[in-house]
Parts: C-alpha cells; sequence; structure tokens
C-alpha cells in the first residue's frame, strides 16, 4: 500500500507540472498579438508550445512590447513553478500520513488537507510541520 500511494503522488506531482508547462507554453490570442511580429520574425518554425521559450531566447531583439508581455507570461511561469514545488515537498512530507489516514479520500489538494487536518495530532512530526507552513503560507497570501 505505502509503494501504491508513492507512486500515486509522483503521477499526481507530474500531472500538474504537465498541465503547468502547457498552459505556460502557449499565449492567449489578444496576448499574442503584442508578439505577434517577433513571432513572425524569431520564432515562425517553433512549435505552439515552445513559442516561449523562443522569444525568451530572442529577449534582447523584442520589440517593448513584446518584452512587456514576455516578462509578465515569465512571472506567471515562475509562480507556477513554485507552486509546484511547494505541492511535490507537501506530498513528500506527508506521503505516509496520507497512506495512512486518507487513502480513501479524493485525490484533491484541498480534501487531502483537511483529511490530515483531522488527524492533527497523529501526524509525523515532517507532515505535522508541513502543514503548519501550508497553512501560514497561505495566510500569507490572502493578507493585502
Amino acid at each position: 500500500m505505502k509503494r501504491i500511494g508513492r507512486f500515486y503522488s509522483q503521477v499526481a506531482v507530474a500531472g500538474i507540472y504537465c498541465m503547468f508547462l502547457i498552459w505556460g507554453g502557449q499565449a492567449s490570442a489578444g496576448d499574442a498579438n503584442l508578439c505577434a511580429g517577433d513571432i513572425a520574425k524569431f520564432c515562425k518554425d517553433v512549435k505552439p508550445g515552445a513559442v516561449m521559450d523562443c522569444l525568451e531566447r530572442h529577449e534582447n531583439e523584442l520589440s517593448d512590447e513584446c518584452k512587456t508581455y514576455e516578462a509578465k507570461m515569465g512571472g506567471k511561469r515562475v509562480e507556477m513553478r513554485e507552486e509546484v514545488r511547494q505541492l511535490k515537498i507537501f506530498r513528500e512530507a506527508c506521503n505516509e500520513d496520507m497512506a495512512k489516514f486518507c487513502k480513501d479520500v479524493q485525490p484533491e489538494q484541498s480534501v487531502i488537507e483537511k483529511c490530515l487536518s483531522s488527524h492533527e495530532g497523529e501526524l509525523s512530526a515532517s507532515c505535522g510541520e508541513r502543514m503548519k507552513a501550508t497553512m501560514e503560507e497561505r495566510a500569507k497570501k490572502k493578507t493585502p
């Protein structure tokens, strides 16, 4: 059972990261117009999912409008990478506790956190610390 839980958490993290890569590499139609000329000039033969990486490689040659857009998208990508990294740390710290206490709950992060919270006094030290850090981080984000 322990092995299945570990496999499941690795698959979940990999799936979230893949969704991030797909989302992060695409520009919306309206925003892409800001870089349309630069894309045609520098990235015309690049696959759609790799356009942002191409623009980053040509950053010094881009128009001002496209540089602004590229910087904005880079910020979102960095934020998403950090969220995926934090989720992976959480899953690694709480993997055994999830298998022990929450094996029958939905695999959504909020449901798992609620389940683990209901076993607060029984959690391993690493999972208890990670739960506390996760809640503190959320509280900071909610506070303006």
